[in-house]
């Protein structure tokens, strides 16, 4: 996946904001984003999941044009992120981002109380955040939730978030524990905080959720220091992690030399994946193994209600490694060409405007 920023104004005044938005800031002229789109596709080759991002995009106008290009230049899953402020206030702005070609809503989530977004975003987003599920539910898409999670702060409600998660399950695909990082950008909440790692992140996830942190799997996906995943199936109103069943070996082994493919295919949604990757004898075999959700009939897996957890866990300066920069999987796209995300913020952002392509990567982790 990538990211391509529209703007740097926003709405907000987040203490933790990596990219400093400022409510004066400019916009990118359209042909410039053109250009960051182009650029993208002559890195990875085939038009990969991206990211609209900000500051707050929802501030253009123009958002809907923005997307249209994007779908003009091949790209298929297209998703804003967003703190979910406007498409609360005009679910019309949203609509019509969908009939642009907007596929999901990546959605500022980071807790259900309001004293947890006042100390991380300065204001109480609690309303506003229910508000933007039910607008983005009533315009018939998805979305993620995306949890920055800060350490001091919100770690009891991950728990509550999964909870909220199940509860909105046909508009809630999937939620994104990532940990806060202090990259070049503004970051007030106190000199002397610390993101977590993923073993810590995993291990915080199955403290606060009660989901095994083996059940996340670290090894497809780009480096497996960065990013893990764990698909849970309500099989009978229990809470199934299906890589409590599927072990590494086998996940690994259906991949096989098709895995970027396979994992893009992902984002085709589960009826086409499924008759894409699962409509044959080995796939049938692996499903079996997860015979406590599927039952003996592999079309359950179609039936059966999934959100997935991700935890993602970013690099701050001290501890930047070439090897997680080559193997990234999530990378920005901008001035000076296509960077992984984390050299990017450390290394770029507030630099040269024309940054060294040194930390470059080589293209998306296949």
């Amino acid at each position: 996946m990538a990211m391509v920023e529209v703007t740097n104004r926003c709405n907000m005044a987040c203490p933790i904001c990596y990219a400093d938005a400022d409510r004066a800031a400019a916009d990118v002229p359209i042909a410039t984003i053109r250009t960051y789109l182009e650029q993208l596709l002559q890195v990875t080759e085939t038009p990969i999941p991206i990211q609209i991002s900000g500051g707050e995009p929802s501030l253009r106008d123009d958002l809907p044009e923005i997307v249209a290009l994007a779908k003009q230049l091949g790209f298929r899953n297209i998703e804003i992120i967003t703190n979910g402020i406007r498409i609360n206030r005009e679910p019309a702005f949203l609509k019509a981002l969908k009939t642009s070609g907007l596929t999901a809503v990546y959605l500022q989530f980071d807790g259900l109380k309001p004293a947890t977004s006042l100390r991380i975003r300065g204001q109480d987003m609690s309303a506003v955040r229910r508000g933007a599920v039910a607008a983005i539910r009533a315009t018939g898409l998805c979305c993620t939730l995306a949890v920055v999670v800060t350490r001091g702060v919100n770690e009891s409600e991950i728990g509550p978030i999964v909870d909220f998660g199940i509860d909105n399950i046909d508009v809630v695909r999937a939620i994104n524990f990532q940990s806060a990082a202090r990259f070049s950008g503004r970051f007030s909440l106190n000199d002397h905080y610390r993101g977590y790692d993923l073993p810590e992140l995993l291990a915080l996830i199955e403290a606060e959720t009660g989901i095994g942190a083996d059940t996340f799997r670290a090894e497809h996906l780009g480096h497996p220091s960065c990013n893990a995943m764990s698909p849970i199936y309500i099989a009978n109103g229990v809470r199934e992690p299906l890589f409590k069943y599927i072990q590494k070996d086998d996940l690994l082994a259906f991949l096989g030399a098709r895995r970027r493919e396979i994992i893009l295919d992902g984002f085709s949604g589960k009826r086409d994946f499924f008759f894409r990757h699962l409509c044959n004898a080995n796939a049938w075999r692996l499903i079996a193994k997860a015979a406590p959700i599927f039952g003996r009939n592999p079309h359950n897996v179609l039936q059966r209600k999934t959100i997935l957890l991700f935890a993602k866990s970013f690099m701050e300066k001290q501890a930047l490694d070439p090897q997680r920069m080559r193997q990234c999987c999530y990378a920005i796209t901008g001035q000076g060409g296509v960077f992984s995300f984390c050299a990017y913020n450390n290394l770029h952002r507030f630099a040269n405007p024309r940054p060294d392509p040194i930390a470059k990567p080589r293209g998306v982790s296949r």
